[in-house]
This record gives structure tokens, C-alpha cells and sequence, in this order.
């Protein structure tokens, strides 16, 4: 009777790279010459006597046993008979649900040395199985190649991550950069738009001088999976301080700081090719040497098999009765989860909603007030004044930049400037149309000032007699653009020089159904930065749950005109660029994230989305009444 194969066992509805792990397993015990193959759709087999449990291998528990359709006594029974492989940091809801079915198995794996004596902790014995190489994840192979991003990231989205590529983005905008988050609202599918796996993972590894990694929390944890992927494909790992890195050694196969350090650290290496290089070769001789992941594979399943010979395997199902109830097997997400309303909570929410609701009062009765006063004198609410650059009159541009500016006086110059520094050679042709919506501080005189100074620059200034907000100062400046594609930036943002090119260039490449670019914007304050917005893909999914996506794009004028422009669903501004992305979601259009910083969005008290903010519940019951058709969250 031939001998039964060896059985991985990982989920297919969970995330792809718990899948890419296991599928690394199953290439590596086959290289050893053991039979193994794949498997989705079972739970382990009970075991006959003298069954080998390590012969049913379970990769990620906490997603595999969850997942699967079944009573909860079946999934008790596979756990039983089979070793599950912990991929979970200790410390995070993943990993206590990870051992929940961990100990009913007589031995346990971790990928990470750094988690074994967490796994210790419960009873259970644990060994450690590193992940090393496979052939399948290695698309550079050692040779020399011209190498397209300088810079990379790769991670999923915590505050964290968001602080630290928000406050490297003043370093990290001239580069050639790829940086990529995913959100943790939905297990990562392989075709998402939020994630690169496989082939094409490795292929932009292989395309990337290096790789920036730094940890979701404060242990230092080291992400091993990315290492040895990166390693793989001769991408330099730039690391935050990590622990268990052996056999790398820090300054010879990658770099390694403290993360205030690390950005400024990896920009010296990018500046250095000859050492990146180096590090690069000695990194990969080193993995395919010393890591081969059929070698670590054998090595760990003789430890297993003597660590369950020596001790008592029962424990970890002694333990298994004691654990608490298991986490349900699909969490909310931190978009849609909810806070139990308490007495006092209740009251702040009413007493915000009516300050929302007479500040909202007070602007309509001004604006009232101005369009009287506008029909009076010119016959017309929405009067307006321009006046433009000699250099307008000479040039088409290729961008249009909006800036719609209201009591925005001491922002404006930096806003300008930033425009100014988009120009140039090897930059679109810029025109800029700054929209006073009739300031009643001194914001249109300074920013008349400021444009007379610069009368090269192709500018258009026009002055409204009435306020309008920000909607109607928005579609006043885009039905004068005269380029095809028309950024929206307020008064109080910046550009990075490389914001407007880059961003155009997505577009130029992509099909008429996307109707604009969007890329990564630093959230800052007087007191540095705050994290990022506009850093994950576009995802109606997300978008029904979380306004993630700023007005600060780069739009088609005629997608922009066919959507109808900018709307005021809400009463105040803040909200009508997420109402104009829900537009263009119910017509089956979307943006284009490139995965760059291209700009600076500042936050603070006076800015028009902290009142908009206020009341978000009521502002998301209008914009589900204006686009019913959209996939809502019960």
C-alpha cells in the first residue's frame, strides 16, 4: 500500500500570504522528497493509532479552523490530530485565536523564534520553523538588473506604519518610491487591488533596490516571511531594530535602526548603489546557503518528533478545556465597529450635534445675507471677478490647479509655492485658478499680492461676491480650468514637486473609466506629522464604510463634468469630494492610487472637515439616501 502524503492544510478564504507560506511548505517538503500536497477545502483526518499528527500540518490556525464551515466539536477533532504553524505576533487577537487550537495538538510550530515562548507559555511544547528559500519566490537569481523603484513598502496599515511614512515623506518624495498598505477590513484575496502576491510580489521585489520594513507595534518582531522574499530577489531590507535575525547580521545583509533613524538611514544606502549591491549579494548567497526552506523544514520536524517523544502530549489538550471562549470567526471591522453608548458619551454626541447644528445655522444666515447683498449690486448671488497673469492668455496647460480659498490667508503662499515648485521642466504645463469665496479676512488681497509677483505663472484669481462654500468655489474654478485634467488643492495644503507628474502620468495610462490619480498625502500639524490619508487603493468595499480618499486629486474635467461636479449633500463642506467618489463608484468608475507621497494635508481647528466631522452619523445617513445603489453596511 503506497504511504499516504503529507498533508498542508491552510485556508482559502483567509489571507493570501498565509496561502504563499503554506504553498512555500508543501515546495519545500516535495524538494526533500517527501510527497505533499495542498489542502483547502478539508479538516484533518482523524488520526488511526500510531497516526503521525505531523503528517497533517495546519498553516495559520487562527484563520484555517475559524473559517471552515463545520461544528465547533469537528474543528476540536482536527486540531487534535494535526500540528498547527503559528504565523501570529504575540500580543494580537490573531495569536490568542491562534492558540486556542494550537494547544489541542501534541507539538506546536512558530515561524518566529521571537513568539516561541508565548506559544511555551500555554503548556504546549513548540519548535521553531523558520521560513527560508524556495526556488518558486526567486525571480533575480543573482544577475545584475536595472532595478525601477528605489524605495518600497509593503505592509499592512496600522497607526504606527502610517506615523512613520508620513514623517519620512519629506525624505522620501524625490525618490522612486512604491508604497504599499492594505487594510485589515477583509482577509487579502490574491486579486485584490490593496495587495501584490505571487508572481507579481516577486517581480516588484525584484524590481525594488529596497525594502523598508517596520513593525505593527513596539516589540520588535521581525517580519520574516518579507525578509526572506525581499532577500530572495535582491532587495536590501531596511529594518527598524528587530530581534532573532540570525544568521543576518546588520551592516552585512541588511540595514538595521532605530526607526527615528531608519528613514534618513535608507536614503544614505539609496545613495550608495555599490554597498546596496554588495549587501544585496551577500544576503541572497547567505539565504540560498544557509536557508534553504527543504533543509529548515526537516530540521524542524526531527525536533518535533524528538520534543514529542520526551514529553507529555496530552497537555495541550488538558489545556484546551480550560482556554475561554473562542473570538467569533468574523470581527467587525474598526470602520464599522461601534462603542457601547454610554450616559455621558450620549450627551457629548447631542451636545456636538447641536453646536454642528447652529454653526451650521449661523453660516446659512450669513450666506444668505452675502447673495442679498450680491443681488442688489450686481443682479446676481453669484457674481464673481477675475482677473489673470499675461502668461495666461499664452499657454495650454496640460494640469489645471484649483485652490478654492475662504479666511485662508496664512496658508495661501505656501500653497502657491508648492504649485510653482510643480512647474518646470520635465512637470506638466500648470495653470493655476485660486477661487476667493469671498474671505472676509485679508486672503484675497495677500494671495493678489503674492500672484502679482510671479507673473510668468500662468494664474487666473477669481473673487466671488458671495460665499458659496467650498463646493461651489470648487466647480468655479473647475468650469474655468482649460486643461484636460484639473487637481483640486485647498488653500491650506502643499504639493511635493513630483505630485502633479506623477500623478498625470497615471492617468495618461489608464483607461477612460478611471477618473482620476490619487496619491499618498502626509496629515500634518504645528507639531509635525500626524499619519497618512489617501493610502489605500480604490475599494467600493471600504469606500461604503470610510471616506479614505481626499479631494486632493488629480480629476479628468470631463469625468468631473459628467458626474455633475461637486455637490454639498451634507450642509457643510468637508464631505462633497466623498460624495463626487460615491458618484463615480454607482457608475462603475474609480481612481487610481499611485503609490508615492505627492502631498501635504494639514490639519487643524478651524479646517472646515473638523465641523463637517462632528456628526458623522448623520452625514453618512444623507449619503446613503443620494446613492442607494451602493453596497451599504447593515
Amino acid at each position: 500500500m503506497p504511504p499516504v502524503p503529507r498533508r498542508v492544510f491552510v485556508s482559502d478564504h483567509g489571507n493570501v500570504y498565509m496561502r504563499e507560506i503554506a504553498e512555500h511548505l508543501v515546495e519545500a517538503l516535495t524538494i526533500g522528497g517527501a510527497e505533499t500536497v495542498l489542502v483547502t477545502e478539508e479538516l484533518p483526518a482523524e488520526l488511526p493509532v500510531g497516526g503521525d499528527p505531523l503528517d497533517q500540518l495546519v498553516v495559520a490556525p487562527h484563520e484555517f479552523f475559524p473559517l471552515f464551515q463545520c461544528a465547533d466539536a469537528d474543528r476540536d477533532r482536527a486540531a487534535k490530530h494535526s500540528v498547527c504553524i503559528n504565523t501570529e505576533q504575540a500580543g494580537t487577537p490573531f495569536f490568542d485565536l491562534a492558540m486556542q487550537y494550537v494547544v489541542m495538538g501534541p507539538v506546536a510550530f512558530d515561524i518566529n523564534a521571537f513568539s516561541l515562548d508565548a506559544v511555551r507559555r500555554t503548556g504546549l511544547p513548540a519548535v521553531h520553523l523558520p521560513l527560508g528559500h524556495v526556488p518558486s519566490m526567486d525571480h533575480w537569481h543573482g544577475e545584475a538588473r536595472a532595478r525601477s523603484i528605489d524605495i518600497g513598502f509593503m505592509a499592512g496599515r496600522t497607526p504606527r506604519r502610517e506615523l512613520f511614512i508620513a514623517g519620512a515623506a519629506g525624505q522620501l518624495w524625490e525618490w522612486r518610491t512604491d508604497l504599499r498598505f492594505f487594510s485589515w477590513h477583509r482577509p487579502v484575496g490574491a486579486h485584490q487591488p490593496s495587495f501584490t502576491s505571487g508572481s507579481a510580489k516577486y517581480q516588484a521585489l525584484a524590481d525594488t533596490r529596497i525594502l523598508l520594513n517596520v513593525h505593527r507595534g513596539d516589540d520588535p518582531y521581525f517580519e520574516w516571511a518579507r525578509m526572506v522574499e525581499a532577500v530572495a530577489n535582491g532587495c536590501v531590507v531596511a529594518s527598524e531594530t528587530s530581534a532573532g535575525i540570525a544568521p543576518f547580521v546588520a551592516g552585512e545583509h541588511m540595514l538595521m535602526a532605530p526607526l527615528d533613524d531608519l528613514a534618513e538611514q535608507a536614503v544614505a544606502l539609496a545613495f550608495d548603489e555599490p554597498r546596496r549591491a554588495r549587501m544585496a549579494q551577500c544576503a541572497h548567497e547567505l539565504l540560498v546557503r544557509e536557508m534553504d526552506q527543504s533543509v529548515l523544514v526537516q530540521r524542524a520536524l526531527a525536533e518535533a518528533r524528538r520534543v514529542m517523544a520526551a514529553g507529555d502530549t496530552s497537555v495541550g489538550a488538558r489545556l484546551a478545556r480550560r482556554l475561554p471562549r473562542r473570538l467569533p470567526a468574523r470581527r467587525a471591522s474598526p470602520a464599522t465597529a461601534q462603542p457601547a453608548m454610554t450616559a455621558d458619551r450620549q450627551m457629548l454626541v447631542r451636545t456636538a450635534k447641536d453646536l454642528k447644528e447652529a454653526y451650521l445655522a449661523q453660516v446659512a444666515a450669513v450666506q444668505s445675507i452675502e447673495r442679498s447683498l450680491a443681488i442688489a449690486r450686481f443682479g446676481d448671488a453669484n457674481h464673481t471677478e477675475s482677473f489673470t497673469s499675461p502668461a495666461h492668455a499664452q499657454t495650454q496647460p496640460d494640469v489645471s490647479v484649483v485652490v478654492p480659498l475662504h479666511n485662508q490667508g496664512a496658508f495661501v503662499d505656501e500653497a502657491i509655492d508648492s504649485v510653482v515648485a510643480c512647474s518646470g521642466a520635465d512637470h506638466p504645463s500648470v495653470e493655476l485658478i485660486i477661487v476667493d469665496d469671498h474671505s472676509t479676512d485679508d486672503s484675497l488681497s495677500r494671495a493678489r499680492q503674492f500672484l502679482d509677483e510671479r507673473e510668468w505663472l500662468p494664474w487666473m484669481l477669481v473673487g466671488r461676491a458671495a460665499n458659496g462654500g467650498p463646493a461651489v468655489a470648487r466647480n468655479t474654478g473647475f468650469a474655468r480650468a482649460r486643461a484636460p485634467y484639473v487637481f483640486a488643492l485647498d488653500a491650506d495644503n502643499v504639493l511635493y514637486p513630483n505630485g502633479l507628474r506623477v500623478l498625470a502620468e497615471r492617468l495618461d495610462a489608464s483607461p477612460d473609466t478611471t477618473i482620476a490619480a490619487y496619491g499618498l498625502l502626509e496629515r500634518f500639524d504645528e507639531t509635525g506629522a500626524l499619519g497618512l490619508t489617501s493610502h489605500l487603493p480604490w475599494d467600493t468595499e471600504l469606500l461604503v464604510t470610510d471616506g479614505y480618499i481626499d479631494t486632493m486629486a488629480l480629476f479628468r474635467r470631463q469625468a468631473w463634468s459628467d458626474l455633475g461636479g461637486f455637490s454639498e449633500p451634507i450642509g457643510v463642506g468637508g464631505w462633497e469630494g466623498y460624495d463626487l467618489w460615491l458618484s463615480a463608484a454607482e457608475r462603475g468608475w474609480q481612481a487610481d492610487l499611485v503609490t508615492q507621497v505627492v502631498g501635504r494635508y494639514r490639519e487643524h481647528p478651524g479646517a472646515m472637515s473638523t465641523i463637517s466631522d462632528i456628526d458623522l452619523a448623520t452625514n453618512f445617513v444623507a449619503l446613503r439616501e443620494r446613492h442607494p445603489r451602493l453596497a451599504w453596511p447593515s
